[in-house]
């Protein structure tokens, strides 16, 4: 009985070590946009907390449909940081307007970007033209934060 008690606490421990460390990733890779408060964040949908609270913190928040990419990636140019996120399980920041890849299914020219996908619960980061993050248009909702 001790030895599975033993187990459960390990397996707790692991798992809550985890769920720490997609935090820790968010907040290093929002410094300088947004800060998240450990306490404030959704340890299971750290994506999802982080949407609410760029909503008011944000300078500029806009849904990003095929209609309005491009004006919406050439307004974000005005701006220090852009970050996409598409519903609770995928979060970019856009790394190079400059380079950039055609889309027929956007398009636009989609720039390179940097992000995270949450797949099973754990983070895996991703490097690479924002429509091969994003996906094709659809009726997920994906939001574009911009930040001075």
């Amino acid at each position: 009985m001790k030895k599975y008690i033993l187990i459960l606490f390990v397996f707790v421990g692991f798992t809550m070590s985890a769920q720490n460390t997609k935090v820790e990733v968010l907040k290093e890779f929002l410094k300088g946009s947004i800060q998240l408060d450990a306490g404030a964040v959704d340890l299971e949908q750290p994506i999802l907390s982080f949407n609410e609270l760029a909503t008011t913190k944000a300078s500029k928040v806009a849904d990003l449909t095929k209609e309005n990419i491009v004006e919406v990636l050439e307004d974000a140019k005005n701006y220090a940081t852009c970050i996409i996120t598409v519903g609770e399980h995928t979060i970019v920041k856009i790394s190079n307007f400059e380079d950039c890849s055609p889309s027929g299914a956007w398009g636009a020219c989609m720039p390179m970007g940097k992000g995270y996908i949450q797949k099973a619960g754990v983070l895996s980061e991703v490097n690479d033209y924002l429509k091969n993050i994003i996906g094709r248009p659809g009726t997920q909702q994906r939001k574009v934060f911009l930040f001075e």
